[in-house]
This record gives C-alpha cells, sequence and structure tokens, in this order.
C-alpha cells in the first residue's frame, strides 16, 4: 500500500512548463490511445507542445506505472529542446543542401533562363514537403509526391523554351508551384488533411514561414553582400561566382532553414504574422477605402487601365493572407472583438473594388478578345472573390452570435479550389490555347 501510495505522489507531481504560450485543448485519452505508436506520439507532441504536457499530467495521474509515460515525462523534464534540436539539425542540413544543389547544379548544363523558372519552385517546395514528410514516412504521400513531380516535370519539359512568346506556358509555370503548394499541405496535415484544425496550422505554418524566411534572408543578403564586396577586391569575377552559385544555393535553402527555426527552434508556435495581420488590417482598410472614393471622385475609368487589374490582382492576395491569418490565431471559444469588425469592413471594401476589376476584365474580353493572360485574371479573381464572399458572410454571421468555428471552416474548406484552379490552369489552358 505505502508503494502504490508513492507512486500515485510521483505522478501526481506536474511537469514545467517551459513552452511558450500555447492554448490548444488535447484530449488525454488520445494520448493514451497512442501509447503504442512513438511516431504518432511524437507527432502529437510537436502539434502542440503545451497542450501534451498538459495531458501528459493528466495521463501519468491515470497509470502511474506506464514506461512509455514515464519515458516521456523524463524526456521532458531533462530539456526537450536540446535533443530535439541536435537531431533534427543534421537531416534539415542535408535536405536543405540537397535542394540548393538540385536547383542550381543541372541549371549549369541546361541553362538558368530555362531550368530555373520550369523547375527550382517545385524542387524548393518538395524539400519543404520533405522536411515534414521524414516524421511519419507515409507511403501514401510519397505515391502522391511521385506522382506529381512526374506529371509536372513533363509538362515543364515539353513547354516552349521562349516563354516570351507563349503566354499559356508562362501562366503554366507559374501555376505549377501551387500543386506542389498544396501536396506540402498534405504532408503537413497528415491524415488528418480534410479537418479543419490541421488545415488551420498550415496556414499559420504558411504565415510563420514567410515572415521567418524574410528573415533567414535578409540574413543572407547581408552575409552574401559582405563577402562579395571583399571578393570584389580579389577579383570580379570571384564575386560573380560566388553570386551564380553560393548564393543560388543558399536562396534555395532558405525555406528549408526557416521551416526549421518554425518547428524546433518555435516549436510551431510563435504568432508574428497574426499579430502583423492585425496591425496593417486598420491600415489597408484606411488605404482601399481611400483609393475606391478618390478613383470614383476622380474619373479613373479602370476598363482602360491594365496597371490597375495587376494592383486589384495583389490587393485581393494580400488582403486574402491577412483575413485568413487573423482566422488561424482564432480560438474556438472567442468573442466578436474590434479586429472582426475591420476585416469585415476590409473584406467588403475589397470586395467592391474586385468587382470593379471582374468589369474591366469582362470588358477587355468582350472589346479585345480572349487571351491565355486574360483569362486566367479573370479565373483568378473569381477564385479570391468568392474565398473572400465567404470569409465575409462567416464574419458577419460570427457578429450576430454564431460560434467562431464557421470563420474558421470557411477560411480552410475552400483551400482545395485553389489547387483545382491552378490545375486547370497548368494542365489544360496550354493545350486549349495551343502553347500561344
Amino acid at each position: 500500500m505505502r508503494q502504490t501510495q508513492n507512486r500515485r505522489e510521483r505522478a501526481a507531481v506536474l511537469l514545467p512548463d517551459t513552452t511558450s504560450t500555447d492554448t490548444t485543448i488535447m484530449d488525454t485519452d488520445r494520448l493514451l490511445s497512442l501509447l503504442n505508436d512513438p511516431a504518432a506520439l511524437e507527432s502529437l507532441y510537436r502539434e502542440s507542445p503545451k497542450a501534451f504536457r498538459q495531458s501528459l499530467n493528466e495521463a501519468r495521474a491515470k497509470r502511474p506505472d506506464d514506461i512509455v509515460l514515464r519515458v516521456w515525462a523524463a524526456r521532458l523534464t531533462d530539456g526537450p529542446q536540446t535533443e530535439l534540436t541536435a537531431r533534427t539539425l543534421g537531416p534539415a542540413l542535408g535536405i536543405a543542401l540537397a535542394c540548393g544543389l538540385l536547383v542550381r547544379l543541372p541549371a549549369i548544363w541546361l541553362g538558368a533562363e530555362w531550368y530555373y523558372p520550369r523547375f527550382a519552385p517545385a524542387c524548393v517546395l518538395l524539400a519543404v514537403a520533405l522536411y515534414f514528410w521524414r516524421e511519419l514516412r507515409d507511403r501514401r504521400q510519397l505515391v502522391v509526391g511521385v506522382i506529381l513531380a512526374a506529371t509536372a516535370g513533363t509538362l515543364a519539359s515539353t513547354l516552349p523554351s521562349d516563354l516570351k512568346v507563349s503566354a499559356s506556358s508562362a501562366m503554366a509555370l507559374i501555376h505549377l508551384p501551387i500543386l506542389f503548394w498544396a501536396f506540402v499541405g498534405f504532408v503537413f496535415t497528415g491524415a488528418a488533411w480534410r479537418d479543419t484544425e490541421p488545415r488551420i496550422r498550415f496556414l499559420r505554418f504558411n504565415g510563420e514561414l514567410l515572415i521567418l524566411g524574410s528573415l533567414v534572408a535578409l540574413g543572407g543578403i547581408v552575409f552574401s553582400g559582405l563577402t562579395m564586396a571583399l571578393f570584389t577586391l580579389i577579383s570580379k569575377e570571384a564575386a560573380k561566382w560566388y553570386a551564380e552559385n553560393i548564393g543560388v544555393i543558399g536562396a534555395a535553402a532558405v525555406p528549408v532553414a526557416a521551416t526549421y527555426l518554425y518547428d524546433v527552434v518555435f516549436r510551431r508556435r510563435t504568432g508574428i504574422a497574426s499579430v502583423l495581420a492585425r496591425i496593417f488590417a486598420p491600415l489597408f482598410l484606411v488605404m482601399t477605402a481611400s483609393y475606391l472614393v478618390m478613383a470614383l471622385l476622380g474619373g479613373q475609368n479602370p476598363f482602360v487601365n491594365r496597371e490597375f487589374l495587376i494592383t486589384v490582382n495583389g490587393l485581393l492576395l494580400v488582403v486574402l493572407g491577412m483575413s485568413v491569418l487573423s482566422i488561424a490565431e482564432r480560438g474556438e471559444d472567442d468573442v466578436v472583438g474590434w479586429v472582426d469588425k475591420i476585416n469585415l469592413a476590409l473584406l467588403a471594401v475589397t470586395l467592391l473594388i474586385d468587382v470593379l476589376a471582374l468589369s474591366a476584365i469582362v470588358f477587355r474580353l468582350a472589346s479585345y478578345g480572349f487571351t491565355p493572360n486574360r483569362v486566367v485574371v479573370l479565373g483568378a479573381n473569381v477564385v479570391i472573390l468568392v474565398h473572400l464572399a465567404l470569409i465575409g458572410r462567416a464574419h458577419l454571421t460570427f457578429m450576430r452570435g454564431a460560434r467562431v468555428e464557421g470563420i474558421r471552416q470557411a477560411a480552410t474548406r475552400y483551400l482545395p479550389v485553389y489547387a483545382g484552379w491552378a490545375a486547370i490552369v497548368a494542365f489544360v489552358l496550354p493545350f486549349v490555347f495551343r502553347f500561344a
């Protein structure tokens, strides 16, 4: 009896909470059901370190003698950061280096102008997918990745060499990376890729990757600038060689390096992107509203202004990104706040501007005929417009008393549409326009 009581007292000791703030709720029963699956437990821990610790404490209270729980308790008590960093740094460096070499070396023989636009984005995104795939090594994901790489590689190789005379081919190459981005999401979310919460985590990852990748790239630019300045004192050819080789390899490795920082150093939880989205949302609201008023009062004619359409497309992507990143950080029990009102107003103004852009596109199609560029711009505007409208409707419903889950679903359920549109542009458009 005394020994049993001692074991229960040891089990009741809480693990120290050394992780960053993480409010994700994790089911203790789910943790207990995965005790015989080490890979799944590791994935569960990386998914939400703090929630895992809390569930682990509760699980140890229920099963104080379970050896798996005791091992996990010892691991998290003795400092998981050092262990996890040392174990994952080597593979991350290997993937980053392989990605850089795969981007640079073939371009030496095939030509940079031909090779880079066709294969460099795919190589970088496949490297990020490989980083996440090595955790669980799902065969289904591997098969899908091989099929996608082979199909996209075949298409890219058969497109005309001169993209300046083949707009449909250029559009195909621009949209191919979206398919590889979707594959990264498929690997990132694993078997639960249909569920809302894993997709939310993937959207959050995209925002953090953008921020961390920018920081890594900025550091690389400073380092490369100083290095090239020193080498220029010796030989201008040496500086040129550095830029064409080391610079390209380093640039290709940036996404993998940023992914490693997100995954290991920051434990998949920084919140930087969502904070920036909330800061800039009011500024973009003022900017878009001011533009709409000035354009209407100033008599600007968007129907003949091509730059207007290009600018609107960029605006749609930025507003969509800010809205999605703001949603990605919302908890299931959040209430209506000023951010929701700002986002709803920003979505409304952006939708009005996009309606003007769609009218201008239809006018140009009726006046000048169909071209690959006009078809793609029209399709992209429609796809984004529908997504923004769905998010706006969900925001409005939420402000009327509905749960925040509706907004999260509006942001995530539509994601496969982007992959579908990208597949149409990449694999159908060039043949419809006969590579014109």
